[in-house]
């Protein structure tokens, strides 16, 4: 199993985008700015996406990649993900004003945009490995995944503060090898960082004293500007025998 980073970045910039990794040819886990990195032809071999929740920096791609598949001939997507997200995306996104509702079909056809609602613990079978749906603690309903690969497994927070439950399922996990795991906030922004589900360097490092030794840890969802002081931060604290790395775009990890 092949994840390669598309967008990593909590915004925008000339040379970074927002949460979006593909998983061999065929699967996204998140759809944000990232699926910029994608001509046609790979947006249509696109069939299967993992959501964390529905923060547009995390789903912003899902109306250009239904779009893409409709004008060229696609088989449509399938999205798995809470009920609560299912919800918020019907909602606010695909309603006939926002954007098209791709979620119902006419009488006879599927639907362009399927949306699977999944709770923690099941589990989504992909050409080459298992992806299962793991707790998050966020300020909306939200989910972490984790993928395993023929010989080895990656965990993934999503958006999340400190989430107990996330971090001791995945350090049962034996053939996990890599974890990425968002850090938002500067550790003088603990208080701010608690209250909108997201890591800090000080909410972080507690949560990764559970982890295995030899794990490779990858920082996601930073801001570029501060990114060197939140780097700084963590290591300062890191428990001994993990491997901390910065999540750029275009990094690929083999599962």
């Amino acid at each position: 199993m092949h994840v390669k980073v598309l967008g990593s970045s909590s915004g925008n910039d000339q040379a970074a985008r927002t949460t979006c990794f593909k998983v061999d040819d065929n699967c996204l886990l998140d759809c944000g700015s990232g699926i910029s990195e994608l001509d046609t032809a790979a947006m249509l071999q696109i069939d299967t996406v993992l959501l964390t929740h529905n923060h547009l920096d995390h789903c912003c791609g899902l109306p250009l990649l239904a779009d893409a598949h409709i004008t060229h001939g696609g088989r449509g997507v399938d999205v798995y993900t809470q009920q609560e997200t299912i919800s918020a995306l019907k909602q606010q996104m695909f309603n006939s004003t926002d954007w098209p509702d791709y979620t119902r079909a006419a009488p006879g056809n599927v639907p362009w945009l399927r949306l699977h609602p999944v709770e923690v613990g099941d589990a989504v079978t992909l050409p080459d490995g298992i992806a299962t749906a793991l707790p998050a603690e966020h300020s909306v309903p939200a989910l972490g995944w984790l993928l395993e690969g023929p010989w080895r497994a990656l965990a993934f927070t999503g958006d999340s503060g400190p989430c107990l439950a996330f971090w001791h399922w995945i350090s049962h996990v034996p053939s996990l090898t890599d974890v990425i795991c968002e850090l938002s906030f500067l550790n003088e922004k603990s208080a701010n960082a608690l209250a909108a589900g997201h890591m800090s360097p000080a909410l972080l490092v507690p949560m990764l004293e559970i982890l295995p030794p030899n794990v490779h840890v990858w920082l996601t969802h930073t801001d570029h500007a501060q990114r060197a002081q939140l780097l700084e931060q963590v290591r300062k604290e890191l428990p001994s025998l993990l491997h901390l790395h910065p999540l750029d775009q275009s990094i690929s990890i083999e599962l």
